[in-house]
């Protein structure tokens, strides 16, 4: 089979990390044998789509053994299962989709070991593009609302949290992008009035207002913003992530998915741009 496999550094350039990035020119389209499952719970998927990931390279999974495959989302259809005496849930043909575990990456190959609670059935509605693109984004805006923002579904019937809901605002930056088209639709599923950060209002507004958003606003007219919103959730990092400290109402929630940004409290404390008062 084919698979895209990063090859490791070569003297005298020092070995590929999270520290020292492989450069794309590392990643190689490669002829290997085509795996197939050796344990219960095991599958071979033929893989239909997969996802590029923009700090993939940055992951320490990517430098766990020479010559890895990465990659993690994918959809695709059951071409094998190890037979162990048990019923799979799956069989043969079923189209599927899901997400490896981060320690196993292998899907920019044509075909791929994942394990049983790995995949769902791919619904028939959906393209195999559109398939893969949903787990990992989509789990990634799950957590960053529900789990970390502490948000929850309104009950139907419970008119008293809707209201109390409809006076609260939560800003997702990077909204038109790959997680934060998922933001949005979930945020607005709470109730909560959904600002929708873009660069672009004439490219991505009438977009992001179908999905959802009550307001979407581009970042220059958030430059004389002070403590507005409830909840934000940022996407994109960098100097958008730091401003957002302005933002953010006393007592309000400022959360980051941006893989570079896991430990911007802290940064953001030494150069002073943090302030207390507001959940992390």
């Amino acid at each position: 089979m084919q698979a895209i496999r990063v090859h490791p550094a070569q003297p005298p350039t020092p070995p590929y990390s999270p520290s020292n990035p492989a450069p794309s020119t590392s990643l190689h389209l490669d002829n290997i044998p085509i795996p197939h499952p050796t344990k219960p719970g095991e599958l071979l998927i033929r893989i239909k789509a997969t996802t590029i990931i923009r700090d993939m390279l940055t992951w320490p999974e990517t430098y766990a053994h020479p010559y890895i495959i990465p990659g993690n989302d994918f959809a695709g259809t059951v071409v094998e299962i190890f037979l162990s005496g048990e019923e799979s849930t799956f069989k043969i043909g079923d189209e599927v989709f899901g997400m490896v575990h981060a320690d196993r990456p292998s899907t920019w190959a044509e075909y791929a070991i994942v394990l049983e609670s790995e995949i769902a059935l791919k619904p028939k509605g959906i393209e195999w593009e559109g398939a893969a693109a949903l787990p990992l984004s989509g789990m990634t805006a799950l957590e960053a609302l529900f789990d970390h923002a502490g948000l929850s579904l309104l009950e139907e019937g419970d008119v008293e949290a809707q209201k109390e809901n409809e006076k609260k605002e939560v800003l997702i930056t990077g909204a038109a992008g790959g997680v934060g088209i998922y933001l949005v639709q979930l945020a607005a599923t709470t109730g909560l009035r959904v600002i929708a950060a873009s660069s672009s209002n004439a490219r991505n507004g009438e977009f992001l207002q179908e999905i959802g958003a009550h307001e979407v606003i581009e970042y220059s007219a958030l430059e004389d913003v002070k403590n507005r919103f409830d909840i934000i959730v940022d996407t994109v990092g960098g100097e958008t992530l730091a401003r957002c400290w302005r933002y953010v109402k006393e007592g309000g929630s400022l959360i980051s998915v941006d893989s570079g940004s896991f430990n911007f409290v802290e940064e953001h404390g030494k150069r002073g741009v943090g302030r207390d008062g507001v959940k992390e």
